[in-house]
């Protein structure tokens, strides 16, 4: 039986997935979240540049393949995975300029601002609290460097 801060950690590592993904669909399976008006509005802006369109997809590759990995390392309590969680954060953080206007119900955006605090306490609780030990390499390891 794994102890309580351990299924701590992991569900708020599984929350932090979960409000996430629901915050990142919701106005596409709720469309009338957002005002018409708005979203009207919204669609008679310009489009973007093709090299920003590419910027930004080759971004979203890489930060979305690693924010995979870091996530399930984390889970998992790999030795790489605290490390990359973190440059996956921070690249992350690239794409509210680089994404220029957004349009997110008030809904969506709670969800993932949950999901972004979530993220928070699972990367400071994997480097803060007792969960830091399982991220250590094993004894026989350490000693020998």
């Amino acid at each position: 039986m794994n102890p309580p801060a351990v299924v701590l950690y992991r569900s708020l590592i599984l929350a932090s997935v979960i409000a996430g993904l629901v915050g990142s669909f919701l106005d596409l399976a709720f469309p009338q979240l957002v005002p018409e008006s708005l979203a009207t509005a919204f669609e008679a802006l310009p489009p973007p540049s093709v090299a920003a369109i590419i910027s930004v997809s080759m971004l979203v590759l890489v930060t979305f393949g690693g924010a995979i990995a870091a996530t399930i390392g984390l889970y998992l309590f790999q030795l790489w995975a605290r490390p990359l969680a973190l440059w996956m954060t921070v690249l992350g953080l690239l794409f509210h300029p680089l994404f220029d206007v957004s349009l997110q119900s008030g809904w969506a955006q709670l969800l993932l601002d949950v999901s972004s605090l979530l993220w928070g306490a699972v990367l400071a609780m994997s480097y803060t609290s007792s969960i830091r030990e399982r991220f250590l390499p094993p004894p026989s390891v350490r000693e020998n460097t």
